[in-house]
């Protein structure tokens, strides 16, 4: 890319940073230059990020522990968090549990209202908080501001799983906030777009591929390319929405699983 630091003076507010998907995408976006807000209920994962990062590169880090599925706790957050930095240029709604292996009709009333809560209303809190700030955004030209959803296969046609049912549902509801927002918020210079992963080695499979392959070989799933993805895959696309080669995509959702929807049945 023609600007290697990109990012440089602009702030990347990323939920659930303290592991994970996260954790990598604060590493790449403080490659750029990003100064970066780090969000999640864990302040230890925090803690650990931050470190991380300090340790590669000179950023601004701002810690700001919430349950985002708590609209009181992301109204005090964003005032703590806007009386620290002066944009807000990135938001990744990164933040997600999958909530067990139940069918959707049999799963307990609280895993459903946990389930939505953070995939769903988490994200849906985030981004109303911030959205006014990045439309006031002016001096960055020609895009004010971007959002990143992080959604799944699993909330895709190809990836809908009866046994991952909340799980599904609400990460096609993501998909559906993509598109919406992408509608609501172009005219105002800012880009939406979604990320599905497939199968990747993070904390909701315990960081084990032992428990990936488990879960592929009883729910016959197969990959074109067989092995299981790396999280800095995830946040290398995440990087490019980042980026100024993205400024003229807006409503999409980016599939990353090594080819399993495409194999679904095929192979």
């Amino acid at each position: 890319m023609e600007n290697d630091n990109f990012l440089k003076g602009k702030v990347a507010f990323i939920t659930g940073s303290g592991s994970g998907f996260g954790r990598e995408m604060a590493l790449v976006f403080a490659s750029k230059g990003a100064n970066l807000v780090l969000n999640d209920i864990n302040m230890i994962g925090l803690e650990e990020t931050r470190d991380l990062v300090l340790k590669e590169y000179k950023v601004d880090i701002y810690l700001a522990q919430a349950d985002i599925s708590e609209a009181s706790q992301v109204k005090e957050m964003r005032k703590k968090v806007l009386d620290h930095v002066d944009n807000i240029f990135l938001i990744v709604n990164n933040a997600g549990i999958d909530g067990g292996l139940y069918k959707s009709l049999a799963a307990p009333i609280d895993v459903y209202d946990k389930v939505m809560a953070v995939n769903v209303k988490g994200a849906w809190n985030i981004t109303k908080a911030f959205f006014r700030k990045m439309k006031g955004q002016r001096d960055f030209k020609p895009i004010r501001g971007k959002i990143i959803n992080i959604a799944s296969c699993a909330g895709t046609d190809c990836g809908i799983n009866p046994y991952l049912g909340i799980y599904s549902a609400s990460k096609a509801t993501i998909i559906a906030f993509t598109k919406i927002w992408a509608l609501e918020l172009g005219s105002s210079n800012i880009t939406v777009n979604a990320i599905s992963p497939g199968l990747f080695l993070t904390p909701i499979y315990k960081n084990d591929p032992t428990t990936i392959r488990m879960f592929m070989d009883a729910r016959g799933v197969k990959l074109p390319i067989d092995r299981i993805g790396k999280s800095k895959e995830v946040a290398d696309i995440a990087l490019f929405l980042a980026s100024p080669a993205s400024d003229y995509i807006t409503g999409q959702n980016i599939i990353i699983d090594g080819g399993m929807t495409v194999s679904i049945n095929k192979m």
